[in-house]
């Protein structure tokens, strides 16, 4: 298992009320489901209503250390930095 960073930028920062988090996984899937359930848990506790969508690799933009990830079974390492941007919206 890795020990990663995770920072949530845009429309996930502000639906889920939350900025950064540490998780541990061993590829970026596994990442996104255990941070869901994170963002669930405390969505519960702070008795909020609101559906939790899931963060989908397919809806995200995610870098890993900087880097564009293209493979949402992209193997983590201890220290990575993961962030998960919105899709970018507008007209």
């Amino acid at each position: 298992m890795a020990k990663v960073t995770v920072k949530l930028f845009g429309v996930y920062r502000l639906d889920t009320h939350l900025a950064t988090a540490q998780i541990e996984a061993q590829k970026l899937n596994e990442l996104l489901e255990l941070l869901h359930a994170q963002i669930a848990q405390k969505a519960q506790q702070e008795g909020t209503t609101e559906q939790i969508k899931d963060l989908s690799f397919k809806d995200a933009t995610v870098f890993i250390n900087g880097e564009r990830c293209r493979k949402s079974r992209q193997k983590l390492s201890d220290g990575d930095e993961v962030w998960i941007l919105s899709p970018a919206s507008g007209g």
